[in-house]
């Protein structure tokens, strides 16, 4: 059985999720409860980030980008942003207990890329715009958690994106 805090971008409350295997001679089946909801759901498929899910009899596809503290699911069509609730608190403390800034910035969804605010060479403050991207007729900024300069540019306006592919990438900060 695995648990963990999690907290959405959109709360500030955590919120807890359990995972365990339903038995032992089906290792694709598992009990999950969110927030103390429990649902079973079956892993039909899963390579590298991207899946197929059961659950309730319906097959759901999703996607897991893992970059830091922050994991971005794509789970039928929309996008959740967690923070595991212990980076939270890690990512929010100063001095040298404070979290690793991130080096790049990755697409949290499959898309196209409409605009982008920044050059390399350009410095940031964090939660800045730095690129518009395009998704299931749905417009999203991204940003970093954290202020920086811009190394590389990956990414061009009108390019169609996967989800996790590296965007812009960051210079360490000068110290």
């Amino acid at each position: 059985m695995s648990e963990v805090l999690l907290k959405s971008s959109s709360s500030n409350e955590p919120i807890a999720v359990r995972l365990e295997r339903a038995d032992d001679e089906h290792d694709t089946a598992y009990h999950v409860t969110v927030g103390g909801q429990p649902l079973d759901a079956e892993l039909i498929e899963w390579s590298d980030e991207t899946g197929l899910l059961r659950i309730a009899g319906r097959v759901i596809p999703f996607s897991v980008l893992r970059h830091g503290g922050r994991i971005d699911v794509w789970l039928g069509g929309r996008t959740y942003s967690l923070e595991l609730v212990d980076q939270v608190a890690r990512r929010t403390a100063s001095g040298p207990a404070a979290a690793a800034i991130q080096s790049k910035l990755a697409a949290p969804m499959p898309g196209t890329i409409l605009k982008i605010n920044v050059a390399p060479g350009d410095s940031f403050e964090a939660h800045q715009p730095l690129i518009v991207m395009e998704s299931m007729k749905m417009e999203m900024t991204l940003s970093a958690p954290h202020a920086g300069r811009v190394r590389e540019i990956a990414c061009k306006p009108g390019q169609l994106v996967d989800m996790g592919a590296m965007l812009v990438r960051f210079e360490e900060p000068a110290v």
